[in-house]
């Protein structure tokens, strides 16, 4: 049975509202997923949903979906437009939104043979979010979110990702001291204009490899690239300074995977 709810003061409507917020999410452990696909994708991937939220003209897709939801026992509350408004963070929204549990992992998740990627410095949401759904893309293991990151799991990482980020094993950290000694096992490379070109290091590659982008502003931190075993360089035409966060780890990521396959 979908709940009819007209007042900002119940108490899912409040969380629903308060996710917008990387404190309110870490607080509550929880973040929302908007849009019809994604969150059908989510549902048939059983990822855990705590409830829907669906408007009064929703779409036809986000009403099948809300209905699909209600009868495998997800709650699914129906709000008034001009409530959906206050929860939902797209220009046009299609009237629907999951409130999701954020999965907890830790570094052995990660560091467990596939290629691991590591954002260091990444803001903006746009970039993480392509990332991250290329590191689902080409069989990444998992990402770390350093210092200065964006929270992986605010609305705009989450549709940049397509809800990826519900997938792929994500942990966040202050930084990576001592990671590399903590696994041993794994090659650690770090994207930087002066590298060595990706198409020769990685011939020789015989690890496991850990990937660190650093943001298009400030590029890797000192601690970061303490920590390497070689930096690499995407070759470019000349007269292009650089990519940005996202395009880079998907261009790496992509030759790595071809490397493996």
């Amino acid at each position: 049975m979908i709940h009819s709810v007209t007042s900002r003061a119940n108490s899912r409507v409040k969380m629903a509202i308060s996710l917008e917020k990387p404190s309110a999410c870490r607080k509550r452990n929880r973040f929302i997923m908007e849009g019809p696909r994604f969150i059908s994708d989510h549902i048939s991937r059983n990822g855990l949903i705590d409830f829907v939220v669906v408007s009064d003209s929703a779409s036809k897709e986000s009403v099948s979906i809300s209905r699909s939801a209600d009868h495998m026992g997800i709650v699914v509350i129906q709000v008034p437009d001009e409530i959906f408004t206050s929860i939902s963070n797209t220009e046009t929204p299609q009237g629907i939104s999951a409130i999701c549990p954020i999965p907890e992992h830790n570094s052995s998740d990660l560091f467990a043979g596939g290629t691991v990627l590591v954002l260091d410095g990444v803001a903006d949401p746009g970039n993480a979010g392509t990332a991250i759904r290329s590191a689902a893309a080409f069989g990444c293991s998992g990402v770390v979110f350093l210092k200065g990151c964006c929270f992986p799991f605010s609305p705009k990482v989450t549709r940049s990702a397509a809800g990826l980020n519900s997938v792929i094993p994500i942990i966040s950290l202050n930084q990576m001291t001592d990671i590399n000694k903590k696994h041993s096992d794994y090659c650690f490379l770090g994207a930087q204009a002066n590298g060595v070109p990706l198409d020769k290091v990685e011939k020789n590659l015989t690890k496991p490899v850990c990937l660190i982008i650093g943001s298009e502003a400030h590029g890797l931190s000192d601690v970061s690239v303490g920590l390497l075993s070689d930096s690499i360089s995407i070759p470019m035409t000349t007269g292009v300074e650089s990519l940005n966060a996202g395009v880079s780890a998907s261009i790496i990521l992509s030759q790595l995977f071809k490397k493996k396959s």
